[in-house]
């Protein structure tokens, strides 16, 4: 009597009841889905309005107008962002070894995809000279087109525990490199700039990166790495004689380590007139990953497999909120070759 095991990344297929050891390998491509780039608790704009009013123009203030009791006070408005979800097409491998018991998977993908957001920030800025104030509104427009390389590798442990179920367990890393490239536009009211101008006698000072308004150019780069550790179960039920159905579905948690944005603004005769470079604070999260797929066997050493898997984080430490979760989704397609 033979029988089918159905593994979380790979399968060992029409092996005899006596349980032996053996390898099976195969190619892997997906399609896979990732919202990171919605989330939407912790939105920043690349870049704030610059302020006119700095140290050394309110000492310069205060001077003119003979007022000490001068103040500035800037309110965050909010930020707002509108993008879809990025797509990876992704290609790889795996290998299945082990016996009819205990099973051992590797798996390795690689792929690409792209995105294109628009942040929009809002802030309002009051100056009060006295008894007097002058406020002035000021929109940040960002559209940023990114490219992310995507890695995974994954590796599970399978114990079959009878016909139809086993346990799992394994650990899984990801690795997103996000290199960008957007345009900024400031718009904003000029109350503030007005006053500084007509009190210090000067030009009105303008707040756009190389001393121009019109839109300015940032170039942008970081990393995201993702450690994950996971167990559960798997249950698999054969609806024909060279097919099996499967469900697995475990729990998961995550670190996402502390990682550098950097960014670069760039002028109108394309020198870089500042460079930042801000530190993300690290994320542990948890949540659920289940797949569900069928396995045909093709032929004697064989098989063909077809898979939906979904994994959902939800952050409980780090920039996030618990509500503001990241998810992972999409269809893996393989073939098994037992050798």
């Amino acid at each position: 009597m033979k029988s089918l095991l159905v593994g979380c990344a790979g399968c060992a297929f029409l092996a005899p009841s006596v349980a032996h050891a053996d390898v099976v390998i195969g190619p892997r491509i997906s399609y896979y889905f990732d919202n990171s780039n919605l989330r939407t608790s912790d939105l920043e704009g690349l870049q704030d309005a610059r302020t006119v009013v700095d140290d050394e123009v309110t000492r310069d203030l205060r001077t003119a107008t003979g007022f000490d009791d001068l103040s500035l006070t800037v309110q965050d408005n909010g930020s707002a962002a509108n993008a879809d979800q990025v797509g990876f097409a992704m290609v790889g491998a795996m290998v299945n070894f082990g016996d009819d018991r205990d099973r051992f998977t590797v798996t390795a993908m690689v792929g690409r995809g792209d995105a294109t957001t628009e942040l929009v920030s809002s802030r309002q800025t009051t100056l009060e000279v006295a008894d007097i104030s002058f406020n002035e509104l000021s929109v940040i427009q960002t559209i940023s087109q990114d490219e992310i390389d995507r890695f995974d590798a994954e590796l599970t442990w399978q114990r079959r525990l009878n016909e139809n179920f086993a346990i799992l367990a394994g650990v899984r890393y990801e690795r997103l490199d996000v290199s960008g490239q957007g345009e900024i536009t400031i718009q904003e009211t000029d109350e503030i700039r007005q006053f500084v101008a007509e009190t210090l006698g000067n030009e009105a000072p303008t707040r756009n990166l190389d001393g121009q308004r019109q839109p300015a150019r940032v170039l942008t780069d970081r990393s995201l790495e993702t450690f994950s550790g996971r167990i559960g179960v798997t249950a698999f039920v054969p609806f024909s004689e060279n097919a099996v159905a499967f469900f697995s579905g475990m729990v998961h948690g995550s670190n996402q380590p502390s990682g550098d944005f950097r960014s670069q603004f760039i002028g109108r005769n394309g020198e870089v007139v500042r460079e930042e470079t801000r530190t993300d604070r690290g994320e542990w999260s948890m949540g659920p990953d289940f797949a569900v797929g069928a396995q045909f066997i093709l032929a004697n050493n064989l098989a063909l497999d077809i898979r939906y898997r979904a994994i959902m984080s939800f952050p409980i430490s780090g920039d996030f909120d618990f509500s503001d979760s990241r998810v992972n989704h999409g269809v893996n397609l393989g073939l098994s070759l037992r050798l």
